[in-house]
């Protein structure tokens, strides 16, 4: 079992590292790779691959679907943030990147209430689960692209607020041309923890190991990510973060 304090001094510590970071582009990088470790697009690769083994998809069968999958979540993403960054022309730059700051600061505060209170206030919309399951249980990797790009989609409210306070910074710091490359760069460390996910959990004893210290760390989780975002939020605000 993993140990909760050691989760939160992980995430705390990287939560300090981008808020205190003066290069944007670690700041980006980190940021982007915590965004990424959220229970909604990690829990639903898990059960992704746990469906594989249970149709008996040998190794290299399990790493074509979980890498479409992948892909589909990092388009739904990459697009949704191109979405972003187009509304952000018509307002003025750092205004844009203090209401990111703002938004940041409210979800993290939902974030200690949920993680005080038990409840998830912040995750996919339940319509989206049948959904997301057909496309699954089709098992070939036009559907396992789908799904992922669903999930992508659909997990955006409730991980998506790293995001916007990100690209909200970006923008207000950096040309189009740039943005766009900062863009990709979040969205490459968005699924990393995808991709060791699914290197790690090619066998059912993994992937019920993982589920459960996500299960029993959740709470110390969404604490150090509710940390991590009032310290990037207070860092956007303030000014604190170079270029």
């Amino acid at each position: 079992m993993i140990d909760k304090r050691i989760i939160l001094a992980i995430v705390i510590g990287a939560g300090a590292l981008a808020a205190s970071a003066s290069s944007l582009l670690g700041t980006v990088l980190v940021s982007g790779f915590l965004d990424g470790i959220h229970p909604c697009g990690i829990g639903v690769l898990l059960f992704f691959i746990a469906f594989l083994i249970a149709v008996s998809r040998d190794r290299k069968g399990i790493l074509w679907m979980g890498a479409a999958y992948i892909l589909g979540v990092f388009l739904a993403y990459l697009l949704i943030g191109l979405g972003i960054m187009q509304a952000l022309t018509v307002f003025p730059p750092m205004f844009m990147a203090k209401l990111g700051a703002g938004l940041l600061t409210l979800i993290a505060l939902v974030t200690v209430f949920d993680a005080l209170t038990g409840r998830s206030t912040l995750r996919m919309p339940s319509f989206s689960t049948p959904w997301v399951q057909k496309a699954i249980e089709e098992s070939t990797l036009p559907a396992a692209l789908v799904a992922g790009f669903l999930v992508g989609l659909c997990a955006f409210p409730c991980a998506g607020g790293i995001y916007v306070a990100i690209i909200g910074l970006v923008a207000s710091r950096v040309d189009f041309i740039a943005s766009l490359a900062y863009l990709i760069v979040y969205n490459i460390a968005f699924v990393l923890p995808l991709v060791a996910i699914l290197l790690a959990a090619t066998n059912k004893g993994v992937i019920e190991r993982l589920a459960s210290a996500e299960k029993s760390n959740r709470r110390a989780y969404k604490l150090g990510m509710a940390v991590f975002m009032l310290a990037l939020a207070a860092a956007i605000w303030f000014g604190a973060i170079g270029g």
